[in-house]
């Protein structure tokens, strides 16, 4: 059985697309006008035919997707299409004008075969069923790959003005159909054309009244279309109200945050400096995660996916720390899922030489100032990729240093309570850490010795 979201199967479902949507603007057209097709047509829209014939065999042979499962079952996919679309498949692919005097003969049909031409238009409406196999998709694998590529407020504008323009185009050759007289003496370019604007006025409520019916089944056609016109002007207007407002939903929700945090400013009476800041935080937060809430969208996963996306995005990170690089692939697994993420502005100091710590810090992005408290030295910058403040998860010493923020960061912590808890689970690696500890202790009294005992110089 054929994958419905293989490339080649999507590749053939646009090709018979583009055949559909050919027969859709053409027959209608053909059905108005009667002209005859040249030599060249004709052979064009009988290899049509074949593609169509050919389809019909691809969707017998073709996996379907039913309550978010892939079905191969023969006998089921057979029973599905021939209850959905084999019928109208089958008659856009039957060559009933090869057939013709057959029908004339023992049905007494002509011009009514022309008719079921327009079944080749109405293969349209499958193109809802092929959207809806790309967009659900049949795996966790593939499934929202035409989201990844297409943003579906875009997609479903795309295809709305698809659908307008194609029922334009048939409500302008119902007029000329209605009306043979209209602009007769008028080649046939002309009158498609003056057909299709007053198509377009006419749905669009406009009407200049330039082109009005004269017939009474060109009135009774006129007041339909305008009953339809008011409804597809009130789907247009509200449609694409929504469909241009929702085109970036994440900039609308951040500017609806930004209002209830001016509120939340204007209440509180707190002072410009204070109150910049937090607007420039969520300025900054929006520029670089473009307001992405990473905390709502973790707690919401669950915990095998949110192990392994967390091993891919985190992974890189804890691999440069000394002690985690022999470290089990278990116990990373673990150290990842505690990691938090945090977020600075420049200037704000992550923590003060002298406290006590609680956390070790990774740095996505931006970079920090390792400075001396008591002198204002510079000692360090630190890039992103690097960490800092990995000994306060394997001992009690205090901060050595103060780190302060250069430039917007993007940090994940890991919290020392947390680390302990995770290296209940694998003893072997927490007797190397202890070792670690002693052995950090013991050059650190050693070179407190050294410099006690180191001699005095004289003036």
């Amino acid at each position: 059985m054929i994958h419905p979201n293989s490339p080649y199967k999507r590749i053939w479902d646009l090709f018979v697309f583009i055949c559909i949507t050919y027969f859709a603007i053409e027959v209608p057209i053909r059905l108005v006008f009667h002209y005859k097709l040249s030599a060249g047509v004709n052979y064009f829209e009988r290899a049509i035919q074949i593609v169509f014939g050919i389809d019909v065999i691809l969707n017998f042979n073709t996996a379907i997707l039913k309550d978010r499962l892939l079905i191969h079952n023969r006998k089921i996919v057979t029973k599905t299409y021939l209850r959905s679309w084999f019928l109208i498949d089958f008659l856009s692919a039957f060559p009933f004008d090869l057939f013709g005097g057959f029908f004339f003969q023992y049905l007494g049909v002509t011009d009514g075969l022309k008719i079921l031409r327009l079944l080749r238009s109405v293969r349209v409406f499958e193109l809802f069923k092929s959207l809806r196999l790309l967009a659900l998709g049949t795996d966790s694998d593939d499934r929202f790959k035409l989201v990844e590529v297409i943003n579906p407020m875009t997609f479903r504008l795309i295809f709305f003005v698809y659908w307008t323009s194609l029922f334009a185009h048939w409500v302008a050759c119902g007029w000329i159909h209605l009306g043979p007289e209209f602009l007769s003496d008028k080649d046939m370019t002309t009158r498609y054309i003056r057909a299709l604007y007053w198509s377009v006025t006419t749905l669009t409520t406009i009407g200049y009244g330039d082109i009005t019916p004269i017939t009474n089944k060109q009135t009774i056609y006129t007041m339909g279309v305008m009953i339809l016109g008011v409804g597809i002007y009130g789907y247009v207007i509200g449609n694409i109200a929504t469909l241009l407002s929702n085109l970036d939903v994440s900039r609308v929700t951040f500017q609806e945050k930004l209002n209830t945090i001016d509120s939340f400013i204007k209440y509180k009476k707190l002072p410009p400096h204070l109150a910049n800041r937090i607007r420039s935080y969520y300025v900054n937060l929006w520029e670089n995660k473009h307001g992405i809430d990473e905390t709502e969208i973790w707690d919401q996963l669950p915990s095998g996916i949110k192990i392994d996306v967390s091993m891919f995005l985190h992974n890189h990170l804890i691999s440069v720390v000394p002690f985690f690089k022999d470290a089990p692939e278990e116990l990373k697994r673990e150290v990842v899922l505690e990691l938090k993420p945090a977020f600075y502005m420049k200037g704000d100091v992550i923590f003060r030489e002298g406290d006590v710590p609680h956390n070790m810090y990774f740095l996505s992005k931006g970079h920090v100032e390792v400075i001396k408290e008591n002198t204002g030295e510079l000692v360090a910058t630190l890039n992103s990729g690097s960490f800092f403040g990995e000994m306060s998860l394997i001992d009690n010493s205090l901060r050595t240093a103060t780190i302060k923020a250069g430039s917007y960061c993007d940090v994940y912590t890991l919290g020392k309570d947390r680390f302990a808890e995770v290296l209940k689970h694998h003893p072997g690696f927490a007797k190397h850490i202890e070792m670690i500890a002693k052995e950090r202790k013991k050059n650190q009294s050693t070179k407190r010795k050294s410099k006690r005992n180191k001699p005095h110089s004289m003036n």
